[in-house]
């Protein structure tokens, strides 16, 4: 009987024990959250050990108990301790069990961090560290960009030093020294600082060069020169990031010149549109909550884990953020900034033709004389040499004095079987094809419906900047630079219900 008096006061006692330890825990009296790991699984292991430990010695104490007794009442008495041995031991092991199995809850509780105690002391300042962890561990990889247009002083007759100087952001792209930002950043300028923070705090400036611009996406790549010595910490990419709705996003970028801003959110939602500085749609656009104000553009915008998702652009607020921002995703961009620094271009095919952005309205229609149109496109110039001018397309015919318009250009219709409806559709329908493919355009002359081979060209643009070519003056000289004004960057907004 003694056995069984230990077995049951014991696990009783067992569990005072197992109880007392948890409160010391969660009372943080043991600091060290590897000693609280090493605890609970002392625990847990112990209480798997005392299943196979009271059953045994149960056994053994009904057979002490024999001895001393007739033969007879032995075999009675066995029956009967036998009987009870098996209830106090169906009942020790349902002790035993409930105990383990209350044991492994906590530990898993604990490790999972759903335990309240746990929760508030432990994982609440993780996340704190999880985020201050992104942006330090982020900062040696992102650029402070200020810029200057000293060439529009001397234009229109200005002090200098009244010239408010540009401000944006970047990101380190490669170890070579190539600085991702928008287009609108550099657009015109005249000069490009690039300012980057190291490990050690440490500020060093660059001056950038121009290694190619994307206008359609509003991208640029800048190059900085860099020695032996420096060691850049590039972005972190993953080109198989994908952005869900709901997730945090995190934006480190110079909102109104104050270097290295954090700011988190989540991404709001995907697939939207924004405007690009040449009048272009930019498609499949991130929207953000995390505040991205001016000096922000260029910027990362990162996820939880520091990856790269995409490059902020605009937001939707008059001069300050509203709460809703636009990123251009990596892997939108990831094509066109690949192409600018293996060729100093992005591969993509031409006509060689300027064009109206959008059809006119009927207010600008008759200002400007040219007709509606109910669809197509209307060709404004043909430069000479242009794939456009050798497959025989006209532009818009000017007099030479009073500037009307004295011929309309022609209206493409098609390109092969692509119809175009409005102007927009020529920048997607152009992006199935690749320079030096051969298409049939079919356009309208004079109220007559013509066709013309076309040999597509390849794109050179570039923008009217003093920076210099990353590649040198004599392949600067090849470019084409690009009149693109110096305009907001505005999202599309479609009221939906």
């Amino acid at each position: 009987m003694y056995v069984n008096i230990v077995e049951k006061h014991g696990n009783k006692f067992h569990n005072y024990i197992n109880i007392t330890i948890i409160i010391l825990l969660e009372k943080e009296m043991f600091i060290n959250n590897w000693r609280k790991l090493l605890v609970y699984i002392f625990l847990l292991f112990s209480n798997f050990g005392e299943s196979y430990i009271y059953p045994g010695l149960s056994r053994v104490s009904g057979i002490s108990r024999v001895s001393g007794i007739s033969r007879v009442s032995r075999v009675s008495r066995m029956c009967e301790e036998n009987k009870e041995n098996i209830q106090i031991e169906t009942h020790n092991k349902a002790q035993l069990y409930d105990r383990r199995n209350i044991m492994l809850l906590y530990l898993g509780t604990n490790l999972l961090g759903i335990n309240s105690i746990f929760l508030y002391n432990n994982i609440l300042p993780n996340i704190e560290k999880k985020q201050s962890n992104i942006f330090y561990n982020s900062i040696p990889s992102v650029c402070y960009i200020s810029t200057e247009y000293t060439s529009m002083a001397d234009k229109y007759n200005l002090n200098k030093d009244d010239l408010p100087k540009g401000v944006g952001s970047g990101f380190v792209w490669d170890k070579e020294g190539h600085i991702i930002t928008n287009f609108h950043v550099i657009n015109k300028v005249d000069n490009a600082i690039i300012t980057i923070t190291d490990k050690n705090n440490i500020k060093k400036n660059y001056k950038a060069k121009l290694t190619g611009v994307d206008p359609d996406l509003d991208i640029a790549v800048l190059k900085i020169d860099i020695d032996a010595k420096t060691n850049l910490q590039v972005i972190k990419y993953n080109k198989d990031i994908k952005p869900i709705v709901g997730e945090n996003a995190y934006a480190i970028g110079n909102p109104f010149g104050q270097d290295h801003t954090f700011t988190s959110g989540i991404i709001s939602a995907n697939n939207r549109e924004i405007t690009a500085p040449t009048g272009r749609k930019i498609y499949n656009v991130i929207q953000t909550d995390a505040a991205i104000n001016p000096g922000n553009s260029g910027g990362p915008l990162l996820n939880s884990k520091g990856e790269l998702i995409g490059i902020n652009t605009a937001s939707l607020g008059v001069g300050v953020s509203a709460g809703i921002g636009f990123t251009i995703p990596i892997n939108s961009a990831i094509k066109s900034i690949t192409d600018i620094i293996e060729t100093g271009f992005v591969k993509k095919a031409i006509l060689g033709i300027s064009y109206m952005e959008r059809n006119p309205t009927v207010l600008e229609s008759e200002k400007s004389g040219i007709p509606i149109i109910q669809k197509g496109l209307l060709v404004l110039e043909v430069p000479d040499k242009s794939p456009a001018y050798y497959a025989g397309l006209q532009g818009v015919i000017r007099n030479n004095k009073t500037q009307k318009i004295e011929s309309v250009g022609d209206i493409i219709l098609s390109i092969d079987d692509n119809e175009i409806l409005e102007p927009n559709d020529l920048n997607i329908i152009l992006k199935k094809y690749k320079a030096g493919d051969k298409v049939v355009i079919k356009y309208l002359r004079n109220n007559e419906i013509k066709t013309s081979d076309l040999i597509l060209g390849s794109y050179k643009g570039s923008t009217f900047t003093q920076l210099e070519n990353e590649r040198g003056k004599d392949f600067s000289d090849k470019t084409s630079a690009l009149n693109i004004p110096l305009n907001n960057i505005e999202p599309v907004i479609q009221p939906r219900l």
